[in-house]
């Protein structure tokens, strides 16, 4: 099903660098249904499938609805609007008002989305079902494990997709390290079922937007708005990000939790 087009009136609303990104593909690609990293498995083929592919990875894991589920993180709407068709009893929550009020004009309808970060969200409603997309890495560990199991059932399902620091990074906007994240959710009673390393299929979408932001530079100056100097200062943040991931110290992890249980082998399920 296609879904409702990004505005490009509306994408500059965003803040930077968002506002930049945004930009790139609504000219490359024409529509922009996500903000998150594809998955490539060839080097020619569009961000969209690799995005759309990480998508389907993620709800591959989920299980079968109906179940009531929390999406942390909504970005435009479009995973969302899609787990509500497929029948789950979904909420979302973003601390951004602006992507709350995208999604809510994209998809023409009074979506149950709340525009509030994670740690100040709070309801009498228990999820069996909680997902991040590339929304971890804006909250504390042991602040995401400890909210998150006040908010979940007994037996909930975790899931979490996103770029972690595998080993110490020296720099004031490192990204979680995934062992300190794993720790933590072991002291709220998450049991790790599911380890997936896909950093490799994830990091060519820095290349792909490193290429382009040369490339764009008029367009980005003339129509977004930002200074040549925000822009400069974006290719060198993303050239120093790629080669975080060359070096191994940063990577991207698909992560399936469940509360207090054990998968269905009582052994965790690695794949790398």
């Amino acid at each position: 099903m296609n879904e409702p087009a990004l505005s490009s009136d509306l994408y500059r609303t965003f803040l930077f660098p968002l506002n930049v990104l945004t930009h790139i593909l609504l000219t490359e690609e024409g529509d922009v249904p996500y903000l998150h990293y594809g998955l490539f498995e060839r080097e020619d083929e569009s961000i969209g499938v690799a995005q759309q592919r990480s998508t389907d990875l993620l709800l591959a894991r989920l299980p079968p609805p109906p179940g009531r589920l929390l999406e942390v993180g909504v970005g435009l709407g479009t995973t969302f609007a899609r787990l509500r068709r497929l029948g789950y009893d979904a909420e979302g929550i973003t601390p951004d008002p602006t992507q709350i009020a995208i999604a809510q004009s994209r998809f023409a309808g009074e979506l149950p989305l709340h525009a509030i970060g994670l740690e100040s969200f709070e309801t009498s409603r228990r999820y069996d079902i909680v997902l991040f997309q590339e929304s971890a890495q804006y909250v504390d560990s042991a602040v995401l494990f400890g909210k998150v199991a006040a908010l979940s059932a007994p037996g909930a399902s975790l899931i979490v997709l996103d770029e972690f620091a595998l080993r110490p990074v020296d720099r004031p906007d490192a990204l979680h390290r995934l062992d300190r994240f794993l720790a933590a959710a072991q002291s709220q009673a998450f049991r790790l079922e599911e380890e997936i390393d896909l950093s490799r299929k994830a990091a060519p979408t820095i290349d792909y937007f490193l290429r382009r932001l040369s490339g764009h530079r008029a367009s980005i100056l003339a129509e977004v708005g930002v200074s040549a100097e925000q822009l400069e200062g974006l290719i060198k943040s993303g050239q120093e990000y790629r080669e975080l991931y060359r070096s191994g110290a940063y990577g991207y992890r698909l992560l399936s939790f469940r509360k207090g249980g054990t998968d269905s082998d009582g052994s965790l399920r690695r794949l790398v």
